[in-house]
């Protein structure tokens, strides 16, 4: 055998080696690991979805607690690190903010926080939604002083579509970490939820 027809062999065999390897990983992976095939309704659902769990988290940061439950169904559920909420009244009560301490200093002026949304995977199978996020809190003390990381999770939760409107049927939020908070004392780590069923 020549030393040509051996480099080609060698070759060849390598080729199919390494088309063989890919298709048991392609084979191997779960329906799950593969993104949605996306159409122009999930789409359109997907970014009302996105728009809704943004709209939710600039509502909390301008102090509109009182609003949240609207995003909600009315036998909604909203477990925050194990402190678990049902319907709407009982998730008013959870975001409603205690009263300012007079005895603590007022925040300073210019004083911002900001929650950011990473890596959505938002799943829609009609009029049900599921969706994850990972969020981040960051501090800004005003300018001249870097922003602060103050709080990090993810977000687990569940919607369905009513009306014509995406709500939050189930939402799951954990904290990775953060500053000790009134949370605390039902925490315990945990992976997806919405998963763990």
């Amino acid at each position: 055998m020549s030393r040509d027809n051996h480099s080609t062999m060698r070759t060849t065999r390598f080729v199919h080696a390494v088309a063989v390897t890919m298709a048991m990983l392609f084979l191997s992976q779960s329906p799950t690991s593969f993104a949605q095939q996306v159409t122009m309704e999930t789409l359109l659902d997907r970014i009302q979805v996105e728009d809704l769990l943004t709209r939710y988290y600039y509502d909390l940061s301008m102090g509109n607690a009182h609003e949240l439950s609207e995003y909600f169904t009315e036998d909604a559920l909203l477990d925050v690190d194990g402190t678990v909420a049902k319907g709407h009244a009982e998730i008013a009560k959870l975001y409603r903010r205690p009263e300012p301490d007079p005895n603590e200093p007022a925040p300073e002026a210019g004083r911002r926080g900001h929650m950011l949304l990473t890596n959505p995977i938002v799943e829609i199978n009609g009029d049900t939604a599921t969706a994850h996020v990972i969020w981040t809190g960051v501090m800004n003390e005003g300018i001249g002083k870097l922003p602060q990381i103050f709080e990090q999770g993810r977000e687990d939760t569940e919607l369905v579509k009513q009306n014509g409107k995406w709500l939050i049927k189930r939402r799951y939020i954990t904290a990775d970490g953060r500053m000790p908070n009134r949370f605390d004392t039902n925490y315990k780590p945990r992976e997806n939820p919405l998963q763990e069923e």
